[in-house]
């Protein structure tokens, strides 16, 4: 059976790419909630997957490109909350000196930015130091399926994709809830990589406000 939902530090999330860019923002030592904001866009309701309350962002995981709609949601996302949301798309792979094959879409203001994971290899060497940089090199470094679940991700898995969507979608939120709950109770302080999300924020504020 297909594996529908992946457990991660006490989350569930809905698929593996989700996982991977939760461990690139652990490795870059970015503090994230997930799904904590349902926001209403011209599509309906949409849930990111991911808010940095250190940095203000909002982060929403795609698969190779993002279609027109998925643009036109993250578009509203921001203009509603005032943070920017990043759509992190591709599939991340070790192509030394960095990470390729993703990129990182940001959309703020009515206007996009666009970086590969790439081009930021240098930044994140020089900027934030080896561990972080050798963290980042390794979330690159794909792992081969074990080729067999714990019995526990099975059955939790059957579980939840055997219940009905609404009563799905309130179990997954709970669960959610919950360990951002925890998160939040940690009071970290602000990394290296977050103080620079800031400063990237505040540049976008600057464009906006002379626009």
């Amino acid at each position: 059976m297909s594996q529908t939902i992946f457990a991660r530090g006490g989350y569930l999330m809905r698929s593996h790419s989700e996982t991977r860019w939760a461990d690139m923002m652990d490795a870059l030592n970015i503090d994230w909630l997930y799904e904590p904001r349902l926001v209403k866009t011209r599509h309906g309701a949409y849930l990111p997957d991911f808010y940095l309350p250190r940095a203000g962002i909002f982060v929403e995981v795609k698969g190779p490109h993002p279609t027109e709609v998925e643009r036109e949601k993250a578009m509203d996302a921001s203009d509603a909350t005032g943070c920017p949301v990043v759509i992190a798309y591709g599939d991340m792979q070790f192509m030394f000196p960095g990470v390729g094959g993703a990129r990182l879409l940001v959309l703020y203001a009515g206007r996009t930015v666009e970086f590969s994971t790439h081009e930021l290899h240098g930044l994140i060497e020089h900027g934030l130091g080896k561990d972080a940089y050798h963290g980042y090199l390794r979330v690159g470094m794909k792992q081969p399926h074990p080729g067999a679940l714990h019995i526990y991700e099975i059955a939790q898995s059957s579980a939840v994709a055997a219940m009905d969507r609404s009563v799905r979608e309130r179990y997954l939120a709970g669960v959610s809830r919950e360990a951002n709950a925890e998160k939040s109770a940690m009071h970290g302080q602000m990394s290296r990589c977050e103080w620079a999300l800031t400063k990237l924020v505040e540049k976008l504020n600057a464009r906006k406000e002379a626009a």
